[in-house]
C-alpha cells in the first residue's frame, strides 16, 4: 500500500517530509525531540525463533545538550532493579546511539532527520550502525551506571562520523538527541514457574491446619461425653 493512502497516513505524510530546506523548518516539525524532559518508554518484545522469553527494552531519549542525563539514568535503573532483580550472571545491556540531522549536497543543501534507534533485519543491537556509539555497557549493579557514557562533544562526534554516510551523499550536520537503549532478557518460563511456586506457598499458608481441627473435634467429643 502506498504511503499516505490511509486517512492517518495522509495526515502524517503531509507532516513528515523526507527533506527540509532549512534546519529551522526541520526542527519546527520535530519539536518533541527538543523537549527538556527526557522521553522514557519500556516495552517487551518477543524474540524470533524462541518459544519462550522476551526482550525487555527501555528507551531513554535526551536532547543533546541535556544536563540531567546521569541523574535520570540512575533513577531509571533504580526502578529497573526494583522491578527486575538481575541474577549473578545477568544484567542489563546498554547501547548508546543518536538522532542526527543529515545534510545532503546532492539535494541543494537540504536536511533530513536520521533516527539512531533502528531495527533493520541484520541489526542486532537496535541501533543504526552508522550512529551507534562505542561498545555495549553491561550494568549488573547500580554503581555500574556510572560507566555509561553521558558526556559528548558535538564537534568531535561530527568529525568521528564524517564517513558514516559517505556512500549516500549525505553527512552529519548536527546531533539532536542522545538515545540509550537498555535491554534485558526475561525468561517467561522461569518467571511463570516462580510465580506459581509463590502462589502455592501463599495458598498453603492460608489453609487452616487439619491437625488443629482434629484436636478441637476430639476435645469437643470428650466434653459431650
Amino acid at each position: 500500500m502506498e504511503r499516505g493512502n490511509l486517512r492517518s497516513g495522509t495526515r502524517f505524510a503531509a507532516r513528515n517530509l523526507n527533506y527540509y530546506p532549512t534546519v529551522k523548518e526541520l526542527l519546527d516539525h520535530h519539536k518533541r525531540l527538543l523537549s527538556h524532559q527526557p522521553a522514557i518508554t519500556t516495552r517487551a518484545t518477543r524474540i524470533a525463533g524462541l518459544n519462550f522469553g522476551s526482550l525487555l527494552q527501555t528507551t531513554v531519549r535526551f536532547r543533546f545538550d541535556s544536563t540531567i542525563i546521569k541523574s535520570t539514568l540512575r533513577a531509571v535503573f533504580f526502578n529497573l532493579f526494583r522491578e527486575h532483580t538481575p541474577g549473578a550472571d545477568t544484567g542489563f545491556e546498554v547501547v548508546v546511539t543518536f538522532n542526527a540531522i543529515l545534510a545532503s549536497s546532492a539535494e541543494q543543501n537540504t536536511y533530513s532527520l536520521f533516527y539512531g534507534h533502528d531495527h533493520r533485519a541484520d541489526n542486532l543491537s537496535g541501533a543504526a550502525p552508522e550512529l551507534k556509539y562505542g561498545s555495549t555497557t553491561v550494568v549488573r549493579f547500580l554503581s555500574d551506571v556510572d560507566s555509561i557514557p553521558t558526556s559528548f562533544d558535538q564537534e568531535a562526534l561530527i568529525a568521528s562520523h564524517r564517513r558514516a554516510f559517505e556512500s549516500s551523499n549525505v553527512r552529519v550536520h548536527q546531533f539532536v538527541n542522545i538515545v540509550y537503549l537498555i535491554y534485558r532478557f526475561v525468561d517467561t518460563n522461569s518467571t511463570v514457574s516462580e510465580r506459581r511456586k509463590a502462589e502455592k506457598s501463599k495458598s498453603r499458608d492460608a489453609e487452616p491446619s487439619t491437625s488443629a481441627n482434629f484436636y478441637d473435634g476430639g476435645s469437643l467429643s470428650k466434653k459431650r461425653s
